[in-house]
């Protein structure tokens, strides 16, 4: 029987296996769940239940197993995987990020042999014979997440590429530069390259490709909405021919959101504690405390939310959460004038490494250290009255000048930098800090109010709170001020009633009222009660002790004047327990209680020449004075002249007599004075004041 040829049967056809296709999520556990029509065997994967320690997972793409990581460097095989013996294992410590299997065997599918094992410091560690790659960025601190790997014509490894976990690529060995367009925040976790192209694995699963050519099949896909559960995600043939958006929960997405756009910031109390507000992410572990202590002055914090740095009114510079060490240039024992820092040093994450930098103290020198250029032409006073500095850089990115700012406001720039004018600021010696932020920045004044200038600075309030009128808030730091719906800062009525306060001259401090416990010890009782207003207590007797006594017998006239006595300005003048009136004791003038206020570790300003508006102005912004007067109901008394041992003149009268001035009001034109004198609160009016004080030559300790 003849057929013809279309009838005649032709060779059975070869069918190729159907090319798998979807792809795999692991979870903190290990558990692995198949998505997309992908068909896994996960025979023999590890599991750990609730414990978090599986970190990444490669796939064969035939879906025959694989291999999955754990925190400490185990990379166990699942399905009909080749064993994959592991190049590094630290127990106990979770440290490994990723895998990239790179042999593959006589079947085409990878077979464990040879392949990288990714570090949290960076460190690239090669198994099996795989070729050594250098290059790779190595930082001491855990911030590495992903690791690709590129290979020649020949398919032999020469480089790769690392992503932190900001997203950050950083390209080695012959690997060209990497664009990922990645949104700059600490959630990124696995790097997987396709050709030409790629995908980045963040918390909560969320996937963003790069490059053309990615499209996963997301059939079957789910996530765990908010929790923090997705360690990697796998595609096998990402070549949909339908483009699929992933299913991402409400829930995930919302928890993406929140940390790609987290902004907020850091607030600095006295005590050095240092408070997160806003959504910022901030590894504030290890910060230095100290209690009823106010020394705390500055704070630097590092964008990537890692850490930070401390500055104490002495010098010190204290570094927290993953922050390296930073070394101060000066150091003040016991002397509060440090006032701020400023980092200009980074490291291979692109984040202040606390090498380089520079110190303001406040009589306006700036110090640097580490090697940072020195700078030229920065304001000196030799009083204290700098508190804010920032850095100005050429186009290359070196300092080369800078800003700094007094505690009224005024800015003076130095070197290169041009000038700077902050408009809306208090007209008040209230400011604190200032800080450059984008293409501007900001001045803090006491009790929080931040004054911004130029643009780029829209932050992140929520969560922000205030001490209300307690004058304790020391620095603030942004993290992300990127906020699309800005408000305004929020300030609790204290808070902006004491700032108001200071403008306007209307305000009484909070300060405890003792009496003196010896005859003549007033200045030492008024001294006490202003350092009490800042935090510090320090007995009356210490206070004497600190400025030590002349008990020299006075030289009088047939009339009981003083002709011949001690120097107050020196030290004390008589017996502290004596009577003014028979000249056994006198007091002290301003230079030893100013000591005195030192050695307690505050700040002062001490003089005679006093202007009162002056003089109200520091009350007003929160500080209390030491000032000098008659005897209360003795303001009219007659001023006298002795002559010191030394030769001084001494202007005196045998009702000397001191007080703390707490509060000013402006329009009622009264002031408030604590009296030692049997512990009285008197509230008299400016005029009166005014007389008395101009008694002993306007004389006042402002203790800071």
């Amino acid at each position: 029987m003849l057929f013809s040829l279309s009838q005649l049967p032709g060779p059975a056809p070869v069918y190729a296996v159907a090319a798998q296709a979807g792809g795999v999520t692991l979870d903190s556990g290990g558990g692995l769940h198949p998505f997309g029509g992908l068909t896994l065997n996960t025979a023999g994967s590890p599991f750990w239940g609730n414990w978090d320690i599986a970190r990444a997972v490669a796939v064969r793409p035939d879906g025959s197993g694989g291999w999955t990581l754990d925190g400490f460097g185990g990379i166990h095989a699942f399905g009909t995987a080749p064993i994959a013996i592991t190049p590094a294992y630290w127990s106990n410590w979770d440290i490994a990020r990723a895998i990239v299997v790179t042999s593959k065997g006589s079947d085409g599918q990878p077979d464990g042999r040879q392949g990288y094992l990714l570090d949290g410091y960076g460190g690239l560690h090669q198994w099996g014979g795989a070729p050594v790659l250098t290059g790779w960025p190595y930082t001491g601190t855990d911030i590495w997440r992903g690791v690709a790997i590129h290979s020649d014509a020949n398919g032999v490894p020469d480089g790769g590429w690392e992503m932190d976990r900001r997203g950050r690529v950083v390209a080695f060995g012959a690997a060209p530069a990497l664009t990922t367009g990645l949104p700059s925040a600490p959630i990124q976790q696995q790097l997987h390259v396709v050709g030409a192209a790629g995908y980045v694995v963040a918390k909560w699963g969320i996937v963003q490709t790069f490059g053309s050519g990615i499209a996963p099949y997301w059939n079957g896909y789910t996530d765990w909405g908010g929790s923090d559960v997705v360690r990697d995600i796998v595609l096998v043939n990402p070549a949909n021919p339908v483009a699929q958006a992933q299913p991402v929960s409400q829930a995930a997405t919302a928890a993406y959101d929140a940390a790609v756009n987290a902004g907020g910031g850091v607030v600095l109390d006295g005590w050095g504690g240092v408070h997160v507000f806003g959504g910022a992410q901030v590894n504030i572990s290890g910060y230095p405390f100290w209690p009823n202590w106010d020394i705390a002055r500055a704070v630097a914090v590092r964008p990537d939310g890692s850490g930070g740095w401390t500055l104490d009114g002495f010098g010190g510079i204290h570094a927290f959460g993953a922050a390296p060490a930073a070394r101060s240039p000066a150091y003040w024992p016991n002397w509060d004038i440090a006032r701020a820092m400023v980092f200009t040093s980074k490291g291979q994450d692109g984040q202040p490494d606390g090498r380089q930098g520079y110190l303001l103290d406040g009589y306006g020198g700036l110090h640097q250290w580490g090697g940072a250029p020195a700078l030229t032409g920065w304001p000196y006073t030799g009083t204290d009255i700098w508190r804010g500095v920032e850095i100005h850089y050429d186009a290359n990115g070196v300092p080369d000048g800078g800003w700094e700012m007094d505690r009224w406001g005024h800015v003076t720039a130095f070197g290169a930098a041009p000038p700077l004018t902050i408009a809306g600021l208090p007209n008040a010696p209230i400011l604190q800090q200032l800080h450059a932020v984008g293409s501007g920045g900001f001045a803090l004044a006491k009790w929080g109010q931040v004054t911004t200038y130029g643009s780029g600075v829209a932050p992140y309030w929520g969560g922000y709170s205030d001490w209300g009128a307690w004058d304790i808030l020391r620095d603030l730091a942004f993290v992300n001020p990127t906020n699309r719906r800005p408000g305004a800062q929020p300030m609790s009525a204290d808070a902006a009633n004491r700032v108001t306060g200071a403008t306007t001259l209307n305000v009484t401090n909070g300060v405890p009222l003792i009496a003196q416990t010896h005859n003549l010890d007033c200045e030492s009782a008024a001294l006490r009660m202003a350092l009490l207003a800042k935090g510090v207590d320090r007995s009356e007797n210490w206070i004497l002790a600190q400025m030590g006594a002349d008990l020299r017998k006075a030289v009088v006239d047939q009339y009981g004047d003083v002709l011949q006595w001690g120097d107050p300005y020196e030290t004390f003048v008589g017996n502290v327990n004596g009577l003014d009136y028979n000249a056994t004791g006198y007091g002290v003038y301003y230079p030893p209680i100013a000591m005195a206020a030192g050695r307690a570790g505050r700040a002062t300003l001490a003089k005679e020449g006093w202007t009162p508006h002056d003089l109200y102005v520091e009350v007003a912004a929160g500080n209390t004075a030491v000032v000098w007067v008659p005897v209360f109901g003795y303001w009219s008394t007659t001023m006298r002249w002795w002559t010191a041992w030394n030769g001084r003149q001494i202007r005196y009268t045998l009702v000397e007599h001191a007080m703390t001035l707490i509060g000013v009001n402006a329009a009622a034109g009264t002031v408030t004075l604590n009296d030692p004198n049997r512990g009285y609160v008197r509230t008299v009016s400016m005029a009166d004041f005014e007389a008395a004080f101009a008694k002993f030559n306007n004389m006042a300790v402002v203790v800071y």
